[in-house]
């Protein structure tokens, strides 16, 4: 007969914290899903035993926050990541009364029942988090703070790689998912997961509470002292080795946020892949285009042809052809010369 520790769980939104009725158990707390980042790297190629290490050398180059802390979780030769921001988690925790390193924290994604296969939408605690599942295990994850629109969706599962004729047009309802008592991936590919190593430590300490003489107690707090001041020499040299990479990085970040800030005062496509993308989906009828007009987002274009041009199904194409939304036809009278306009999407 197996005993599990009910959970006293700390739910962490953007702008609150939940915070649990009873005052006993597993301390929990579970990042809501706008304050972590998730990404998959397969490292079939590396070696079982520097996998560990290669893995390293990747987060290193990914991590999406300044300071980043990471649950990971082995599916074969494949690591799910889920990274959150430090400093900001640690904080909140801390607003809590609480101490970081006794509390399990946790994305909100783990503790969502899993799905067997496919595309699904699941409700979070803020938001809606769209997901890809092949054999069980999470292959792709995209969040928006509202249900997703159709394109957002079909933007979604061309990101994913979804063929175009297994895409959906439409998002589909959002499941509620009540959160677990324990993830459905382990950290590290443990073979138990971290809660009932949490709970047989606990039934452990109990124990030792209980029958340790109050010597070994002071042998205990020798050793540890020990153990602290090797710990905090080791933690010196590995900030003075990874000083040079630490500034690196902060350089690489500022040339992000240079490049980033660039990019926005141009935020279209160059009006050649516009027009190469049209050009793609002309009818092979000498088609060419006669009039090209493309202000702030907005394009519009004739198509002239020696034959009468289907509008409906050249809509279609356009659509599917680039970053067009929401084209239409204009009026006209010539059958064989329409003007047709679009908005573009920016970066």
């Amino acid at each position: 007969m197996s005993f599990r520790l009910p959970v006293r769980r700390y739910v962490q939104n953007t702008e609150k914290i939940e915070t649990p009725q009873n005052r006993f158990g597993t301390l929990q707390w579970v990042l809501a899903r706008p304050l972590y980042r998730f990404n998959i790297f397969d490292l079939a190629q590396v070696p079982s035993k520097s996998r560990a290490q290669a893995l390293r050398l990747e987060l290193a180059q990914w991590t999406p926050f300044a300071s980043s802390d990471y649950y990971v979780g082995w599916h074969g030769q494949q690591a799910l990541v889920w990274a959150w921001d430090t400093d900001k988690v640690k904080l909140a925790i801390a607003a809590q009364g609480l101490k970081a390193p006794r509390v399990q924290i946790l994305p909100e994604t783990v503790l969502q029942s899993p799905f067997q296969g496919g595309l699904c939408l699941s409700r979070c605690h803020e938001g809606c988090e769209g997901q890809l599942w092949r054999d069980g295990q999470l292959a792709h994850s995209r969040w928006w703070p509202q249900t997703p629109s159709p394109d957002e969706w079909l933007m979604f599962q061309r990101d994913a790689g979804i063929p175009p004729t297994e895409q959906q047009n439409q998002p589909p309802a959002p499941r509620i998912n009540p959160l677990m008592a324990s993830p459905w991936v382990n950290p590290q590919g443990s073979p138990d997961n971290q809660t009932a190593q949490r709970e047989r430590l606990a039934y452990a300490l109990s124990a030792v509470v209980l029958m340790v003489p109050t010597f070994w107690y002071a042998f205990n707090l020798y050793q540890v002292q020990l153990s602290t001041a090797h710990l905090r020499e080791q933690q010196a040299q590995l900030q003075q080795d990874v000083a040079p990479i630490t500034l690196a990085r902060s350089q690489a970040l500022d040339h992000l946020a240079r490049i980033n800030a660039l990019r926005a005062l141009a935020p279209y496509p160059e009006q050649l892949t516009l027009m190469g993308s049209i050009a793609q989906v002309l009818p092979q009828d000498k088609s060419y285009i006669k009039d090209w007009d493309f202000q702030s987002g907005q394009l519009k274009l004739t198509l002239t042809s020696s034959a009468d041009i289907s509008t409906t199904n050249l809509i279609g194409l356009l659509q599917q052809a680039g970053p067009f939304r929401d084209v239409k036809a204009l009026p006209g009278r010539d059958p064989k010369s329409i003007t047709f306009q679009m908005d573009v999407n920016g970066s």
